[in-house]
């Protein structure tokens, strides 16, 4: 799939000039950065259950929608199962439901899909990632979830919103080692 910009616009500028030659992509997938103001850093950061999460610094990310996600039998709770993302598997987590929200994964139909280096991880997200600039940085995180804290120690204020960082890949690293001990506890 290639992205072609109508009048030579740039594609910091309006989601409705860029035009995608084939496929499902559509504008909402794309994650256009606005430009910065001075001394401020922007970020994005996603949705689930009510927690906003800042995407991993050094992340490259996609968003699909409503992709089949095949699931794993007697697979953890967390692990909603695997999706084909150009050919490689994926494996796909719900956050909220590590956090204890039980039903999260049946309402949501965006996957926001971060890699990491050699690492590849879908996220079930609600709505569409945002980008956010940093107004301050926050060194202690109030409200998170208990299993989540020692996860998320710092995060960014935005126009009064607390968006926490979530150390995703260290907190499945853990889940998956304690599932493997625990032989699937978590189902």
């Amino acid at each position: 799939m290639r992205l072609i910009l109508e009048d030579n616009v740039s594609a910091g500028l309006v989601k409705d000039k860029i035009v995608a030659t084939d496929g499902d992509l559509i504008a909402e997938d794309l994650l256009i950065q606005a430009p910065e103001p001075e001394n401020r850093c922007v970020r994005y950061g996603y949705h689930t259950s009510g927690m906003k999460y800042l995407v991993p610094e050094g992340s490259v990310s996609e968003l699909l929608h409503d992709s089949k996600i095949y699931h794993l039998p007697n697979a953890p709770k967390w692990i909603c199962g695997l999706i084909n993302m150009h050919g490689n598997v994926i494996p796909v987590v719900d956050v909220a439901s590590i956090s204890g929200d039980e039903i999260s994964h049946i309402s949501k139909s965006n996957i926001l899909v971060m890699k990491n280096k050699n690492t590849a991880l879908g996220v079930l997200i609600d709505g569409y990632p945002e980008a956010i600039t940093e107004d301050e940085y926050v060194e202690q995180i109030n409200g998170i979830p208990d299993v989540l804290q020692n996860y998320s120690k710092a995060g960014i204020c935005s126009d009064g919103n607390l968006w926490a960082e979530l150390d995703i890949y260290g907190l499945l690293r853990e889940l998956a080692l304690l599932n493997a001990g625990n032989n699937n506890n978590y189902c």
